[in-house]
């Protein structure tokens, strides 16, 4: 049987096979944009505005990226001031990700209520103000530069962002209520996986892209692994992790943690900021190759890109969404196909869509 699963970032297909329970699911993403031939013979400052549009949702994501990729490829260093101001922006984009995904795209799988999306609409508005602030708009800023940060933040400007923060620190209770309200009629212990977990700090040399049109399977050490809050908050939730494993439960309780752990990271991050310093240094620019390994909302972020008299020669990205959801084997499933398998039905779509799913940024 094939299934479109919609409202999530994107759309995808599942070829499912089993009727009550699931059996097996091959999983395919078809829209293809062709970003990175679209990025070959331009200039490398071009990319840092067209990688940006690559999603709406962790755009931010694709610009840190890129400024980090062509920093390495000019071996440049920034200051502390940039490198801070850089890392708040893409917590508060992590976060928004996060409220949007749980009440927006997850909640309604099981809750079907409009006040919940009106929610994650009221809280996500004010984390847009906070990025705004910083990086002088959201979405689809381009703030971030190889050498640092356009913009030059005020004392008063970090006041208001912390005014931001705590204002959403008072929904804490609230928010972990919703998600207990979301089990009382689901089973916590589905959805399990491969029980393999990566992070930013992983060995490049092992990552593996295998094609299949239109879109890339990526593989670790040649195998499947998971990325994303859950392998980047394990060692903070080991105690809910000790008793679901890698369930569904396990997934989505790192995931709303993650937010309020974030939040918190940032108050820290204001406090170490020193304004004297300069935003911007001017690198030195070369012909040479260079990549980047952060951490996006949904994991994993990939840029590797090679630069000739300015020029971009080659681009590649590899996204989380690649490594969560490829469509793997029987003997070697990706996350996704794993946490299906034997499972019943009637919680595919739940299951589906715990991992997060971006299939614009699988398509870039």
């Amino acid at each position: 049987m094939k299934k479109i699963i919609t409202k999530i970032e994107g759309e995808a297909t599942l070829n499912i096979k089993g009727d009550e329970v699931i059996e097996w699911v091959d999983i395919e993403f078809w829209q293809y944009r062709g970003i990175e031939d679209y990025l070959i013979g331009k200039h490398y400052m071009d990319s840092l505005v067209i990688n940006p549009r690559i999603c709406g949702i962790c755009g931010h994501s694709h610009l840190i990226a890129t400024a980090k990729a062509i920093e390495n490829a000019f071996d440049t260093k920034i200051t502390n001031k940039a490198e801070q101001i850089r890392n708040l922006t893409l917590n508060f984009e992590m976060i928004e990700n996060h409220i949007k995904w749980f009440y927006i795209t997850l909640f309604p799988t099981q809750i079907r209520d409009k006040k919940y999306m009106f929610k994650a609409l009221n809280l996500s508005q004010n984390i847009s103000k906070a990025i705004a602030l910083i990086a002088g708009q959201y979405p689809h800023t381009s703030y971030a530069i190889a050498g640092g940060i356009t913009s030059d933040i005020t004392y008063v400007d970090l006041v208001k962002v912390r005014n931001i923060i705590n204002e959403l620190l008072e929904f804490e209770n609230e928010i972990w209520q919703d998600f207990e309200k979301f089990f009382e009629n689901l089973p916590k212990e589905i959805g399990k996986s491969n029980n393999r977990f990566i992070t930013k700090d992983l060995d490049i040399s092992k990552v593996k892209e295998i094609k299949q049109n239109p879109y890339q399977n990526v593989t670790y050490d040649n195998l499947y692994y998971e990325t994303g809050p859950l392998a980047r908050m394990k060692q903070y939730v080991n105690f809910v992790y000790e008793e679901y494993e890698d369930s569904i439960y396990t997934r989505i309780y790192a995931r709303v943690y993650e937010i309020f752990y974030l939040l918190k990271q940032n108050l820290e991050i204001i406090s170490k900021i020193n304004l004297s310093e300069k935003s911007y240094i001017k690198p030195n620019i070369a012909s040479n190759k260079g990549y980047s390994i952060i951490e996006a909302p949904r994991g994993v972020l990939i840029h590797e890109i090679e630069i000739l008299n300015e020029k971009i020669k080659n681009y590649n990205i590899i996204v989380p969404t690649q490594f969560n959801l490829s469509n793997g084997t029987i003997n070697n499933p990706s996350p996704a196909q794993k946490a299906l398998q034997g499972e019943k039905r009637e919680y595919l779509d739940t299951i589906f869509k715990c991992f997060d799913i971006c299939a614009v940024c699988i398509g870039h």
